[in-house]
């Protein structure tokens, strides 16, 4: 198939299967890509994500633009190879990371943003810098990955005058960013913003749909709105996308989120919580979440999850994770990490083949009925 073809094999309701081709291999989606934010997915190596089953991965263009330079990056043969790792590899444009820095340090303003760019100091050591729409396509270019983002605008989401002005300015730096990509091999991701507004959330789907970019993503959401807002806004969102372009949910991507947002049309998640809470001890379960620091696991000689295959549920218990935690041993982070990846991987997995078996409908409701039962398991 050419490349950033997308095959829609499967439909039920909004929910999609389908395949997206890159140039390192296809996507079976819907997907959850683990995020490697510096070229690393925290406490793992490429070979530990092979093993529970991830197939993209998401680096940071802010993050690897600051450090090590994206420049040297792509003197040491792109980012795939940087990071070795041989699957498709997408690359977010960092404006999120730059626009998070509103506020200030010392009295200096860490971002400012006018119609051509924004200037932004370093969070590692307080440096000014510069991105443009024209830059950032330079970067990502630079870094290689599989898919890259245009640059964008993330707005508070229930702001609606600033969420228009930062939409205009979205729409118009995606323009700019369709004019200065010219790598083949790679492709650009139009960014629907909006707030929590369904009239911008159409109005920016529409304009960017226009713009035919080889998929779509959704960003703004998950900053700050309730569940339910981000579920209302997919609704007056994916509706107005394209059916034969990849649609992709920037940031999202718990289990629930999982379930109700493929059912909203979503193809793509990416998300750092499961690796961010096996740093502070946690493990993710169909049924919920456990806190592995509590000491009612000291002498529990269960796996983490007794219905789960992954490494470190078929080869530790409960009390000896818990002892790592205690001892503040890495290895704690390795194997709740493990642990929670291959928990969502397989939960997308099992979405997926529900939907090409047209039976969806049934896998979310039993879902949902696991999700209030108490964990059997502690």
């Amino acid at each position: 198939m050419p490349l950033f073809d997308f095959e829609l094999l499967a439909t039920e309701g909004l929910a999609r299967a389908g395949v997206f081709h890159t140039a390192h291999g296809p996507l079976p989606t819907p997907i959850y890509a683990p995020v490697g934010t510096q070229a690393t997915v925290k406490a793992l190596t490429p070979q530990h994500l092979h093993d529970v089953g991830a197939i993209l991965v998401l680096a940071n263009t802010y993050h690897l633009y600051l450090r090590p330079g994206d420049e040297l990056v792509a003197q040491l043969g792109g980012v795939h190879r940087f990071m070795h790792w041989d699957g498709p590899m997408l690359t977010d444009s960092g404006g999120f990371q730059v626009f998070s820095l509103a506020g200030s340090s010392r009295g200096k303003s860490l971002r400012t943003i006018d119609a051509d760019g924004v200037t932004f100091r370093s969070h590692i050591d307080g440096s000014q810098h510069r991105f443009t729409p024209e830059r950032v396509m330079e970067i990502e270019q630079n870094l290689g990955a599989d898919i890259a983002m245009v640059l964008d605008e993330c707005a508070p989401p229930d702001d609606y005058d600033y969420s228009l002005k930062a939409l205009r300015r979205t729409h118009a730096w995606a323009e700019r960013c369709k004019a200065a990509h010219t790598r083949p091999d790679q492709a650009l991701f139009g960014i629907v913003q909006g707030g929590i507004f369904p009239d911008l959330r159409e109005q920016s789907a529409r304009y960017l749909t226009e713009l035919d970019f080889p998929g779509y993503a959704i960003g703004g959401l998950s900053v700050g709105e309730t569940k339910d807002q981000m579920l209302t806004t997919l609704d007056a969102t994916t509706p107005c996308l394209p059916e034969h372009k990849p649609r992709y949910l920037m940031g999202v991507g718990t289990p629930e989120d999982l379930v109700e947002c493929v059912a909203r049309g979503i193809d793509i998640f990416d998300c750092v919580l499961p690796t961010r809470v096996a740093r502070n001890g946690q493990a993710l379960l169909r049924t919920g979440k456990l806190n592995m620091r509590n000491a009612r696991f000291a002498a529990d000689p269960a796996p983490i999850d007794e219905t789960c295959t992954c490494y470190a549920c078929q080869n530790f218990s409960r009390a000896y994770i818990r002892h790592l935690i205690v001892a503040k041993e890495i290895l704690a982070a390795t194997l709740l990490s493990i642990h929670n990846l291959h928990t969502m991987l397989t939960i997308i997995k099992e979405i997926r083949q529900a939907i090409l078996e047209s039976r969806f409908a049934d896998y979310r409701a039993a879902f949902w009925e696991a999700r209030k039962k108490p964990d059997r398991f502690s």
